[in-house]
């Protein structure tokens, strides 16, 4: 099967005057930008210069109480109407729990049917040619089993497998070892003989290496986009471009500061083109007025939570503003990102359902604290324990917490007991499963976790009538 190639002779990619908000924040002014391919484009920039958001937006992420405008275009169409949208790698929980064998075959099937044993030889076929050993050794194991560097990997293999041309990849190396993440930028350039790969990168080096042309985002706009050598060398002079090769960062205000707020010679930043925004195409339009002033959000609801946020890969709210599920800090991303997802959400108390302790000292910080009961894995505690966690929780909740119940994908163990919760709550277990799979099929992974909760409805029906 032949991997995805842009023939069309429109760039594959076209941003004119494109930006995005949220809420009252402006995150990008005016991108314009064009890309083709295949090969490497790198986006670099300072943390929080909207990077992430732009490779989201890109692969069709829409962010709640938040505006779009100008022109974004892939190959020819807006992203609504593409065939082969651009793919973001990321590692969702559910993924986490099935072999990588299962991972890939998910990516490949809507291209090469459902036969176990054709897919299974165009995976070995495609991992051959890419040279990917590591991860054609692994092909059994569970995803969430792998070591960091594999499983980063085969989150970019899956993106890869699923027919788009263009894959966003955003800071694949970030949390691993040398020599892990020298695995990852390899596969990276042999994917790019095929692929367009825009990847964003805070590593000087490994941009200088990887990269065929790289963009610096600051301020909310393109400062400087150039060949790689041109970039590093920076031949047009630019002085953003030379402070931030400098020291990894760069002093630009951000799109929608204030004239007299910045100190003195600092230049503003040009207003949002309300001409594009009245004009938008693939975006919704936005009056020009709200270029300048965006119309506010509606008044907070008074919960000690806000369920609108975005959490953790894998989160769910059960009982909005009170009770939530998810996979473990860390599992996927660093730690200190998630549990800061998590704080930002409101949660103040993790109930633990792994069989290992999360220090003290990695919580306090975030202004949280943990609750533990292990439980082995795709396994059940005895009727009892489970009675008395659901206890535990209701006084956590009638004392003001925000609960978060995370084991270490955050399905089988946090399903089972995000579904007793609703059983003490008064459904069946057969409807408090189906509610759960509504959120994610992966809920409640093994008969003795299912077997348990129907244990559980049994004896609180007889506690009733008695």
């Amino acid at each position: 099967m032949s991997l995805p190639v842009h023939n069309s002779s429109s760039p594959l990619l076209q941003l004119q005057g494109w930006g995005m908000s949220r809420g009252h924040r402006t995150v990008l002014a005016s991108i314009d930008l064009s890309i083709n391919g295949p090969g490497i484009v790198v986006l670099m920039g300072p943390g929080g210069t909207g990077k992430s958001s732009l490779l989201q937006a890109l692969s069709g992420h829409v962010a709640a109480h938040g505006e779009r405008w100008g022109t974004l275009l892939f190959q020819g169409e807006t992203l609504d109407a593409a065939t082969q949208p651009p793919v973001l790698v990321q590692q969702h929980a559910r993924e986490l729990g099935f072999s990588v064998l299962e991972n890939l075959s998910a990516a490949l099937r809507p291209h090469a049917g459902n036969k176990p044993q054709a897919l299974r030889e165009e995976i070995d076929a495609r991992l051959h040619a890419l040279g990917a050993t590591a991860i054609a050794a692994h092909l059994q194991q569970r995803v969430i089993d792998l070591p960091r560097g594999l499983a980063r990997q085969v989150a970019i293999l899956r993106a890869a497998f699923s027919g788009s041309a263009l894959l966003l990849i955003d800071e694949p190396t970030s949390e691993l070892e040398p020599a892990d993440a020298e695995a990852v930028l390899i596969l990276i350039e042999r994917l790019a003989a095929k692929h367009t790969c825009l990847v964003s990168l805070h590593h000087q080096g490994q941009a200088r290496r990887l990269a065929s042309r790289v963009i610096l985002l600051a301020g909310g706009r393109v400062q400087a986009d150039a060949p790689v050598d041109a970039f590093f060398a920076n031949r047009a002079q630019h002085p953003v471009l030379a402070q931030f090769l400098r020291t990894g960062s760069c002093h630009v205000p951000a799109p929608d500061a204030r004239a007299e707020e910045l100190a003195e010679g600092v230049i503003a930043p040009a207003p949002k083109p309300a001409a594009l925004i009245a004009n938008s195409v693939g975006a919704r339009a936005v009056p020009a007025a709200e270029a300048v002033a965006p119309r506010p959000l509606p008044a907070p609801v008074s919960l000690s939570a806000t369920p609108s946020r975005r959490g953790p890969n894998g989160f769910h709210w059960l009982v909005p503003g009170k009770l939530a599920g998810c996979p473990m800090p860390g599992v996927v991303f660093a730690i200190e990102h998630d549990l800061a997802l998590l704080r930002g959400m409101g949660v103040t108390v993790l109930v633990n359902l792994t069989e290992r302790e999360m220090p003290a000292e990695r919580l306090a910080p975030y202004g949280l604290r943990s609750y533990h009961l292990g439980i082995v894995d795709r396994g059940a505690p005895p009727l009892l324990w489970a009675k008395l966690l659901l206890a535990k929780i209701e006084v956590m909740l009638r004392e003001g917490e925000v609960v978060a119940v995370h084991c270490l994908a955050g399905l089988g163990r946090t399903g089972l007991v995000l579904a007793a919760w609703l059983i003490r709550e008064g459904l069946t277990a057969d409807e408090a499963l189906r509610r759960l799979r509504t959120l994610d099929p992966g809920f409640v992974q093994s008969q003795e976790q299912e077997d348990l909760l129907h244990a559980l409805e049994e004896n609180l029906l007889i506690r009733a009538c008695d």
